[in-house]
């Protein structure tokens, strides 16, 4: 009886192992992580010169929407006293990511070429993000939304031809339920008496349009894990009840026959 209780404990490690191993390496109740790359849906940027209020040259009614780049820019006092800026803005479709589980969302775009001031070689390029909506074939420098005044992420750019990485995980989380966002890139500081720039590949430009990298966990294939420990557990002790039956049924013949 006792080498038969002995292989029912046995036979119920063995199940309960054999069980818990394929529920682990099948994912059983377990979300796996999912990437998604979604490309800019448009991308524009607008212009302004900030030292007059009347705007002679109409920079600001422009749209520069066509273009296979977006110009990150400014001119401080280079000619006179103007002041003129100029931001980029990128959006994307959030629509098929409702719903899930967001784990990390990172802003990528490609940089074209990139001009700064002597004996600098490093500039940082904010991203804000965006509170209102916009067209991007209509949108200008007096018809732009507003965004956010400080920035959710800055990036150190140093030249062309890399693509370059914003965290900006917290804004896809929280804008991932109305199917949309948007965000505006800008030059972090301005040197009075110079011009600096920056150029990104814009979404004309398929190759390298701006894209979000997004992580999230897929949804849990078949049942949770719970529900597969209850079976793990049911599953043996039934298996022990048997080898205690079938044990004591042998027992009672062994007494029988003697």
């Amino acid at each position: 009886m006792k080498k038969i209780l002995l292989a029912s404990a046995l036979v119920i490690v063995l199940i309960s192992s054999v069980l818990a191993s394929s529920c682990s390496s099948l994912g059983i109740g377990k979300g796996t992580l999912q990437s998604k790359i979604l490309t800019s849906t448009g991308t524009a940027y607008v212009v302004s010169d900030t030292s007059t209020t009347d705007d002679p040259q109409g920079l600001r009614d422009q749209n520069y929407s066509t273009q296979d780049f977006l110009n990150i820019w400014y001119q401080w006092d280079v000619t006179g006293t103007e002041k003129a800026i100029s931001v980029g803005m990128v959006k994307f479709d959030l629509s098929s990511l409702k719903g899930k589980d967001i784990k990390s969302a990172t802003l990528q775009l490609n940089s074209t070429g990139a001009t700064f001031v002597q004996n600098v070689a490093v500039r940082l390029v904010d991203v804000s993000l965006v509170d209102g909506t916009w067209d991007p074939k209509t949108v200008t420098f007096n018809t732009k939304p507003t965004w956010s005044s400080g920035s959710i992420a800055t990036a150190a750019v140093y030249g062309a031809g890399v693509w370059y990485s914003w965290d900006v995980t917290p804004s896809v989380m929280t804008k991932a339920k109305d199917g949309e966002v948007s965000y505006v890139l800008g030059l972090d500081t301005m040197v009075d008496k110079s011009q600096e720039q920056v150029l990104f590949s814009s979404a004309n430009v398929s190759a390298t349009a701006p894209r979000l990298l997004v992580t999230y966990a897929a949804s849990s294939s078949g049942l949770p894990m719970w529900v597969w420990i209850v079976v793990v557990v049911v599953i043996a002790i039934i298996a022990f009840l048997v080898g205690l039956m079938i044990s004591r049924r042998n027992a009672r013949k062994a007494n029988t026959e003697s």
